[in-house]
């Protein structure tokens, strides 16, 4: 199975780049060209200003793990019908092609954050102890979006309206996320109910802990408004959620898969 997985990353990688070497620079490009408008037009223009870190290393600390997880998602949600040959000539349980998917853009995810984490420390002079907690954060970032991968693209197969509708999701839920701006201003601008409802959103939790570990400083802004181990605990359930729900999803459908396939 292990062995299948890494087959499946590896076609996955080289179908995406010509040259491993040079594709996870793609790889790091394309959010950090992200993280450069947004600082452009966010701090230069509009003058915003985050009380967590310097603003620029707060873009990269949310941008390289949200880019990491719309693009598993999208990428997983059409994996299954663009791979029906190979589903239909092997016999493999169908779930290791989003995996792969998933897995594959980990692989790419890895050298960012690495590069982030470089930058953190030269400029910052240091990372928080709460590092020690990093696998921890990838661990649970890399549940939700393997869940949410297998689950959207066995939903696809059948419905394949589903991925019109994960997009706009995905559109609200990267402005419904504070990822160019700060939980101060969230709060400032919310009422205390849609605040709290706010903090519900479990990426809300995630960036912010990616910030906690990876920035020396930024908890202490961060514990005004939210624990670390209350900032863990709703990405922790909404994880182990998702992975029962696209479980049973999955069981209950997989041997309609191939048929849904061949429409």
């Amino acid at each position: 199975m292990l062995s299948l997985i890494r087959e499946l990353v590896i076609k996955d990688l080289k179908v995406r780049y010509s040259r491993l070497s040079l594709g996870f620079i793609w790889a790091f490009l394309s959010p950090f060209l992200m993280v450069l408008v947004f600082y452009l037009v966010f701090a230069l223009i509009f003058k915003l200003k985050v009380e967590e870190a310097p603003f620029f290393l707060y873009l990269m600390s949310a941008i390289f793990p949200w880019n990491f997880f719309q693009h598993s998602v999208m990428g997983s949600v059409t994996s299954l019908a663009e791979n029906k040959n190979i589903i239909r000539e092997s016999n493999f349980p169908q779930y290791l092609i989003p995996v792969s998917v998933v897995l594959a853009n980990f692989v790419s995810f890895l050298p960012a954050l690495a590069v982030l984490m470089i930058i953190s420390f030269i400029t910052l002079k240091g990372v928080p102890l709460l590092i020690l907690f990093l696998p921890l954060v990838l661990i649970i970032h890399l549940t939700i979006t393997l869940g949410l991968a297998v689950l959207f693209s066995v939903i696809y197969v059948k419905w394949r309206d589903v991925r019109h509708i994960l997009e706009i999701t995905l559109f609200v839920l990267f402005y419904s996320t504070p990822i160019f701006y700060s939980l101060g201003l969230a709060k400032a601008s919310l009422s205390p109910g849609l605040f709290q409802a706010y903090m519900y959103n479990p990426f809300v939790g995630v960036l912010n802990l990616y910030r906690a570990v990876l920035l020396k400083g930024a908890y202490e802004a961060l514990q005004k408004y939210s624990g670390f181990f209350s900032l863990l605990f709703l990405p922790l359930i909404f994880a182990i959620g998702i992975v029962v729900v696209s479980v049973f999803v999955y069981k209950k459908n997989k041997n309609k898969i191939n048929d849904y396939l061949s429409y």
